[in-house]
């Protein structure tokens, strides 16, 4: 009788032992569909979101408009479902309205997990398997469905999350750093 392959990353954190699980997305999110204009909160279109980086190319206090979109509060994650190739996500730190063609995701585990869980290659690919050829948009039914591994331990989740959020730090302080280093050598030049 053939043995029973453990359902586990290669890399851990100390202590955990738990098989992982596959889940369906909708079992780990709440998708959020309540409109509002919000006129006192920041307002995020697809083009105040640095594609492929999850972060805003502006200040939050510039993010004004009348636009009618997608409530939002802090820690729900924003994704672009609208050509989802250009990879445009955030993670709030702050309540607002999501403008033009998002998914506003309420994690039911940790923000952080989910966030990074749309940012892999097996997200991509399926979020990629859009409808349409002019505006090709993610499939909600597709993607919702699908089902991802993830740990059984909410605290193996909030390990993992805080991890990546740390590396992401790290990496946009060195890119900080190359930055002013190439302007330093432009001036030098």
């Amino acid at each position: 009788m053939a043995k029973e392959k453990k359902k586990v990353p290669n890399l851990r954190f100390k202590g955990f032992t738990n098989d992982w699980e596959q889940r369906k997305f909708k079992n780990n999110i709440l998708r959020i569909n309540r409109h509002g204009k919000g006129s006192n909160l920041p307002h995020i279109e697809f083009e105040n979101i640095n594609s492929g980086m999850g972060t805003l190319n502006g200040k939050i206090s510039e993010l004004k408009s009348d636009k009618v979109g997608i409530l939002f509060e802090k820690n729900d994650i924003l994704f672009g479902k609208l050509r989802p190739y250009l990879r445009n996500w955030f993670l709030a730190t702050f309540d607002g309205v999501a403008i033009g063609d998002f998914w506003v995701l309420r994690p039911s585990v940790p923000s952080n997990f989910i966030y990074f869980l749309i940012q892999t290659d097996r997200f991509y690919a399926v979020s990629n398997l859009s409808s349409g050829s002019k505006m090709p948009r993610s499939d909600w039914s597709l993607v919702s469905n699908y089902k991802f591994n993830v740990p059984t331990q909410k605290q193996e989740m909030i390990n993992i999350g805080k991890l990546l959020s740390k590396l992401d730090s790290l990496l946009s302080l060195q890119q900080r750093k190359l930055d002013l280093l190439k302007q330093l050598k432009k001036g030098l030049l």
